[in-house]
């Protein structure tokens, strides 16, 4: 957890303490942009602007891609300064939503044994670029449930329909973030608005599933009481029990 309020400072910090060390040929940066609103409903650019600095400083290839559930995801990816990332880095935008796929079956997945993998995330290296959120139905939604966006097709919805916590889950089985990066600085009571809250801090971990059980801690939302995240932990994504979680706090 690394205090500050400019993630042109804040991201290197955080990401020189992980020790990260990538083998893939090119790093995916997937962030929140469930609409064409702006921080703290969606991932800042500045953020994502950072994380991009940071890779390609290591000679990777790096993309950013997302699949909006509530605007055109190019439309959202213009008004909220990604294209200028996009043209500053020589960075790739991609629309997941409209990805070529290849079909996975996972048999241990609950609601989700057939899944369309966007084959633009094959082979990456995976970093979650989320925003800190309560959510209306799941309590919180993180570094886990921004995979949401990283499917096919724009009706989100029918992993509501099918069983979200569920969802979340097993479309993590298909491909688990490397690395999960949450922009704490400012908070909402909301998925899509609410109460602003100003946290002033950022959350890196290798653990997704780690990364958001802080992240609740941090709303004030009992982790024990999020539901996908006691599954992912069953499910062996990685640890959500607080006691066994080392947190190093950077100023």
């Amino acid at each position: 957890m690394v205090r500050g309020e400019d993630p042109a400072a804040i991201v290197p910090k955080g990401l020189r303490v992980l020790d990260i060390r990538i083998r893939a040929q090119k790093v995916i940066i997937k962030p929140n942009l469930i609409a064409n609103r702006p921080h703290p409903v969606t991932t800042p650019a500045g953020t994502v602007e950072a994380l991009v600095k940071y890779f390609k400083g290591g000679g990777n290839e790096v993309i950013v891609a997302e699949g909006s559930g509530f605007s055109d995801t190019h439309t959202v990816f213009k008004s909220q300064g990604y294209v200028e990332v996009s043209e500053r880095y020589g960075v790739k935008l991609v629309d997941l939503n409209r990805d070529e796929f290849e079909i996975l079956e996972e048999l241990e997945a609950t609601a989700l044994k057939r899944f369309e993998f966007p084959r633009t995330l094959k082979d990456a290296y995976l970093v979650s670029a989320a925003v800190l959120k309560r959510h209306s139905i799941t309590r919180v939604t993180l570094s886990l449930k921004n995979m949401l966006g990283a499917t096919i097709g724009r009706d989100k919805g029918r992993f509501h329909r099918l069983g979200i916590e569920e969802c979340i889950v097993d479309i993590n089985r298909y491909k688990r973030p490397d690395l999960a990066v949450i922009d704490g600085r400012l908070g909402l009571s909301s998925e899509l608005g609410g109460k602003r809250g100003r946290f002033g801090v950022m959350i890196f971990s290798k653990d997704p599933v780690a990364a958001d059980t802080i992240g609740a801690g941090v709303l004030g939302v009992d982790p024990s009481r999020v539901k996908h995240l006691e599954l992912a932990q069953r499910a062996g994504l990685c640890i959500c029990d607080t006691k066994l979680i080392d947190v190093v706090h950077l100023e």
